[in-house]
């Protein structure tokens, strides 16, 4: 019979079992063969356990195959890496604050800092990196998954080098690299707030870019001492292949392009920034440097490898290497008999420039044996061990280059031995981010920079464990020793003198100097140094920022270091929630770790319970929605849709006057509103204008640089919602219409209720921005139960609501400022590109000795998702860009206007842009309610207002 009709246990295709069991039994009596099944211990053997699973061992919704999940999210050394000097040593120097400096490398993206650092890794750490065939940088500074896999840095990471100088003098460093990229402007806030000296590093190629500018507005806002790195100089030559003059030409400039932006700034022009504000290589602050070719060099350590066996002075030398001084007939001068005939023969070409491009030229060019004569002959370079002139020729440049150029270490070094030390900046640093005023004894203390003194620091940021289920906090010492077992008082971001509540006393449990990938346990932090602590509940009390005292300090007049900076605003959105509803406690858990670990973030929970996140741009929140998932919570969220964070505003004056009663009808305030200079809110945010100066100061300021009035710049109360919000309140009120001293005693409610009305907007609970509220009149009673903070509060708040909906009100949203990087045959697809999404570009420069092309340009916030990625797909990788907060703009049309069209599930027409957004944010917060004037005032007076076509 055919095998077909039988299946592989023998029985008959198609027929009941009953049947073909009889037909089984048919066959075997006509061929008197048995079939036999073996048994399971026959076939996997008597030493295996076999089971009979009667149902499935997962449920239906567990994969068979579980997916793989990442478990290790921080790349660690196991064991401390072996390094060229002694660890010990290096923490025993930490005690001289003369010989530490540190350093804070900030810049743009891709600019070359963390591979700048990777450098002075290499030659201070015995680290067997294995190259790949790209040869990839090592990146010894990104050891989060997410900077390894993207190839940009997230976060700020800190270093602690012995390094020595070009007299072989070794200084502690402890360098702070900075991301470069935008969206982290929080973190490279946090390295110039620890650092004491900013080293700017510049790709030689792009030059001044947003993220520098960004980096350099925050310098100069912190009275920062600067220096400059240019990097990637092989970019030069190998890339765009540049003769030396032109080089030069580069080189100069960038150096004046820096010059020339510092110069600009309001904070140089007004004084403020008290620093050395020209860059050059002639004053020793400007350095050059390349990990393509493994090398750094400034004009003084040229010079000294010029005048090895010389009396010349080195310095006098130096200074001669820069600028317009020529080498003609073996002497130096600067009056050449023709200018454009001998351009060539600057000083820094000759010196420099073109021994450069001989050595490029000749190890690319010549066979190993020729190279290897060439650079004994020409440059005494006989330290490359033959075998090593057979590597592939971008091992043979570095190899080469760090011959020549003796290291990268003893410049930088050098270099940076120029700027002020902990020692010299510890007033400076203390007074900028200290809240109050300090005592005599704390200043003596702050100005010695003594490790025996009592204890004295900030912690800037919280920093993730290997597990990330604790964190370190990263500390600044500006007195005493952070000592193991030491009992510190730590006082947190909302501690004050009036409330003590947020202090607690703690114990340090252990102490580190931070090495990104590994830490080197230390007896303790001495002042002038950086490093990490913990302890056992330090982690859980701070929340971002904290400040520490030594207990001898305990008193009442003690003040905190402010909190962080925020250099861009936080404008983009989103709403997060579990996947599963009864995972809230682990989620809110989760939520309170990344709020730590992400130090610009910002997290609310609205008024319909949700929980929103806001962050600076697309980038930003994707990391931190990974950490969330994957890191801190560990569990499935939902996301919402991107959204914006708006504010409110008004365009005009109130156009009537309208008393506000408290709920019991015993009290009354009337309030108009008017719109703010902008020059006045553009200095508050730039730091220019500083509401926290003494009534007196900030009066004569309004006055002397605003134009106001003597009256008005004396009436000043508050500024709203913060002591940054650029919302004024000022008392108006006339002494014969009002009785000012219960007006005085009252004025704390008062404000308390602008405050909050400016925090929470009558539009849809968005901050008010840019708003002058004058309070013009005040009826108040004189028993205190009349007027108590509850009556006052509530009616402040509605008399701030009232004259803002009668001014004009509008919606603003943030609007990005776009830099685009690219060439010039994707210049109109660019344009299409923005004017979709409702933005345009302003302005378009070739970046001179390049082929490439810097613009410029503005996009609303919340048109902006995608849109990075868009420019790459529609540019086919020809074009990199990069988006920064810049300004507010009023929304078009009318956030009241109930009679426009807004289409379901379409885009909204252009003037019904306001009403739409208002809805949808209220709807988002769980207010149903539409906006209204009605709200505020009684029913009479709205349909008075209304007959008069007021509203």
């Amino acid at each position: 019979m055919s095998e077909e009709l039988y299946d592989e246990f023998g029985n008959l295709i198609g027929l009941p079992e009953s049947e073909s069991s009889s037909n089984d039994e048919m066959e075997a009596s006509h061929t008197e063969v048995a079939v036999r099944q073996p048994g399971l211990q026959e076939v996997f053997g008597e030493d295996v356990e076999t089971i009979i699973a009667t149902s499935d061992a997962k449920d239906i919704s567990e994969p068979i195959v579980e997916p793989d999940t990442e478990q290790k999210f921080k790349v660690e050394e196991n064991d401390l890496p072996e390094t060229f000097y002694s660890k010990d040593y290096m923490w025993n120097m930490t005690f001289l604050p003369s010989k530490v400096r540190n350093i804070a490398l900030v810049g743009g993206l891709h600019s070359g800092k963390t591979t700048f650092l990777d450098q002075l890794i290499h030659e201070t750490h015995n680290i067997n990196h294995i190259q790949g065939k790209d040869y990839r940088p090592l990146r010894y500074t990104d050891n989060h998954t997410i900077e390894i896999k993207r190839g940009i840095s997230i976060k700020t990471s800190s270093m602690s080098l012995l390094m020595p100088d070009l007299d072989q003098k070794s200084t502690v460093t402890h360098i702070l690299d900075a991301p470069g990229h935008v969206d982290f402007v929080d973190e490279m806030s946090v390295a110039v707030r620890l650092a004491d000296v900013a080293v700017l590093v510049v790709d030689v190629v792009e030059g001044l870019t947003k993220g520098l500018q960004l980096a350099l507005d925050h310098i100069l806002l912190t009275n920062t001492p600067f220096c400059l790195n240019i990097s990637k100089f092989d970019r030069l030559i190998l890339e765009l292949r540049l003769p030396p003059l032109d080089a030069y030409y580069k080189l100069r400039g960038i150096v004046h392009e820096i010059n020339e932006y510092v110069s600009s700034s309001e904070h140089v022009k007004s004084g403020s920034y008290t620093r050395q504000t020209t860059l050059s290589p002639a004053l020793g602050n400007v350095c050059f440097s390349s990990s393509n070719l493994n090398s750094c060099f400034t004009v003084r350590s040229i010079a000294k490898r010029y005048l090895k066996n010389s009396k010349v002075d080195l310095d006098a030398f130096a200074t001669k290497l820069w600028g317009d001084i020529y080498y003609i007939d073996q002497k130096l001068t600067i009056k050449p008999p023709d200018k454009a005939a001998y351009a060539k023969s600057r000083s820094f070409i000759k010196f420099v420039l073109e021994p450069i491009y001989k050595l490029v030229t000749a190890t690319l060019t010549k066979s190993p044996k020729e190279l290897e004569h060439y650079l004994e002959e020409s440059h005494g370079i006989t330290s490359i061990h033959p075998s090593k002139f057979k590597l592939d020729v971008q091992l043979l440049l570095k190899e080469v280059f760090f011959a020549f150029f003796g290291g990268v270490c003893p410049p930088f070094v050098d270099l940076i031995q120029q700027m002020p030390s902990p020692e010299d900046m510890n007033v400076d640093k203390f007074k900028l981010l200290y809240k109050g005023n300090a005592s005599d004894e704390i200043l003596s203390h702050i100005e010695k920079c003594d490790p025996n003194g009592p204890v004295i620091a900030y912690v800037a940021k919280l920093i993730d464990s290997a597990s990330a289920a604790r964190f370190y906090a990263q500390v600044r010492v500006l007195s005493g020793t952070l000592k193991i077992g030491n009992s510190v008082l730590l006082l947190g971001e909302n501690y004050s003198p009036e409330f003590t509540d947020d202090m607690k006393v703690q114990d340090v449990r252990r102490a580190f100097l931070s090495c990104t990938r590994y830490k080197i346990p230390v007896e303790g932090i001495p002042a002038g140094s950086i490093g990490l602590i913990s302890g056992h509940d330090i982690d859980v009390f701070i929340s971002k920022t904290a400040t520490i005292f030594d207990q001898k300090l305990k008193s009442p007049t003690l003040e905190i270091f402010r909190p962080l900076d925020k250099i861009s605003k936080p404008v983009f959105k989103i709403a997060v929630q579990p996947a599963n509803p009864s995972e809230l406690s682990k989620f809110t858990e989760g939520l309170k770790k990344l709020n730590r670990s992400y130090v610009g973030s910002e997290i609310k929970v609205e008024q319909g319970g949700e929980h929103v996140i806001l962050g600076y741009g697309e980038l930003y929140l994707d990391c931190l929605l990974h950490d969330l998932r994957l890191l801190y919570a560990k569990l499935d969220i939902k996301v919402s849709d991107p959204m914006a964070r708006f504010s409110e505003t008004c365009l005009d004056m109130s156009k009537v006057k309208l008393v506000t009663e408290s709920a019991n009808r015993k009290n009354s305030l009337t309030v108009i509103a008017e719109p703010l200079e902008e020059n006045i809110s553009r200095d508050i945010e730039a730091g220019i204008l500083v509401p926290s100066a003494p009534p007196r100061l900030l009066a004569k300021k309004l006055r002397n640089d605003y134009g106001w009035d003597a009256l008005a710049a004396r009436s000043v109360w508050a500024f709203g919602p913060d002591e940054t919000g650029t919302c004024i309140l000022l008392d108006d009120t006339l002494p014969e219409e009002t009785n000012k001293a219960r007006l005085a005693e009252l004025k704390e409610s008062i404000i308390q209720g602008f405050k909050w009305s400016t925090r929470e907007g009558p539009l849809c609970d968005e901050p008010v921005r840019n708003i002058k509220f004058r309070i013009i009149g005040a009826h108040l009673s004189i028993n205190f139960l009349e007027s108590n903070g509850a009556q006052i509060i509530q009616m402040s708040r509605k008399a701030c609501y009232t004259a803002l909906m009668i001014a004009t009100p509008r919606l603003l949203e943030p609007v990005y400022e776009i830099e685009i990087l690219c060439f010039s045959s994707v210049l109109p697809a660019l344009n299409k590109l923005l004017d979709r999404r409702r933005g345009k570009i302003t302005n378009e420069a070739p970046v001179e000795g390049t082929p490439l092309y810097k613009v410029y340009g503005f996009v609303p916030v919340i048109e902006s998702v995608g849109l990075e990625t868009d420019i790459r797909m529609y540019s086919r990788g020809q074009a990199m860009s990069q988006l920064v907060f810049s300004h507010w703009s009023v929304v078009p049309g009318d956030p009241l206007d109930e009679d426009c069209f807004i289409p379901v599930l379409k885009p909204a027409p252009v003037q019904s842009l306001s009403r739409d957004f208002t809805m949808k944010t209220r709807k988002m917060k769980g207010l149903d309610d539409e906006p209204s004037l009605k709200k505020y005032v009684d029913h009479e007076v709205f349909e008075k207002l209304k007959s008069a076509g007021i509203i």
